[in-house]
């Protein structure tokens, strides 16, 4: 149980500061965070956290252990990604991580 707790922490920590790539142009402007909010005062127990930028990329997370203090407990994670493609199009993915494993989908949104 104690190696679930500091793996879903790491998992957190890592997901927080990761830095997400933005095209290959040297001269491209990075884009830039316009509003956020992260809820960690449950942690480790559950997180949620969201973020928009102002290029419209968007994401939104919620992570949670599902039976806590049992040989059974797990994190469980939903979440959605936006973004927008060189050609203006919008996409999104969604995607889902627990115990039967990590199962994305992927749309074009307009």
């Amino acid at each position: 149980m104690l190696l679930l707790l500091v793996f879903s922490a790491a998992c957190l920590v890592q997901t927080l500061t990761a830095s997400p790539y933005y095209g290959s142009q040297p001269n491209q402007p990075s884009a830039q965070v316009v509003r956020h909010e992260y809820d960690t005062a449950n942690m480790p127990n559950s997180y949620n956290f969201y973020y928009d930028a102002n290029d419209g990329s968007s994401r939104t997370e919620r992570g949670a252990i599902l039976n806590l203090g049992s040989d059974d407990a797990a994190l469980d994670v939903n979440g959605a990604v936006r973004w927008y493609d060189n050609k203006g199009q919008l996409y999104e993915m969604t995607y889902k991580a627990g115990k039967r494993g990590y199962r994305t989908i992927i749309k074009k949104v307009s």
